[in-house]
């Protein structure tokens, strides 16, 4: 496994996968790209959150800029992609570019519902799990990160 692909919405729940994937892809030696989808503004309004995102695509160029470099920051061997949805749902944006990168897992947070609160607002772990061609990894918000490759992540993973 070369190239594992770690997807963030800027929030503190999305960046909880972001030290996950880093600890694997280094255990790994493998190649970590990270990308944020951001909304389209149309569809941010009838979102999960139902926020407003602004509309002139000025302030969408400065929001990429600012999470670009924040993600530089946390992460700096990491490749970043902040790409617009674009008309399209976020989880296929995530496979879209998880197929153009190539790479071999897919690592995402997840809020963890079920039942009804999934099914009231969908979940985007879960559309990328159900279709992604390669294995992904789905992080709840409470699971603190593994020391891949040492031999505690062996005790814990049973390797």
């Amino acid at each position: 496994m070369n190239r594992i692909l770690v997807t963030t919405d800027g929030s503190d729940l999305g960046q909880h996968a972001l030290s996950h994937a880093q600890g694997l892809a280094r255990a790994l030696g493998a190649e970590l790209t990270v990308l944020s989808i951001q909304l389209d503004p149309v569809l941010a309004a009838y979102g999960e959150y139902s926020y407003a995102l602004p509309t002139s695509l000025e302030t969408l160029d400065e929001l990429k800029a600012g999470l670009e470099n924040d993600l530089r920051m946390r992460l700096p061997e990491a490749r970043i992609r902040v790409e617009r949805a674009a008309g399209r749902h976020v989880s296929r944006a995530i496979l879209d570019v998880a197929r153009e990168e190539g790479v071999q897992m897919i690592v995402m947070t997840t809020h963890g519902r079920s039942g009804l609160g999934r099914a009231l607002v969908g979940s985007v772990a879960q559309a990328v799990a159900q279709h992604a061609p390669v294995p992904v990894l789905l992080i709840k918000g409470d699971q603190q990160p593994v020391a891949w490759g040492s031999a505690a992540a062996q005790q814990v993973t049973g390797a």
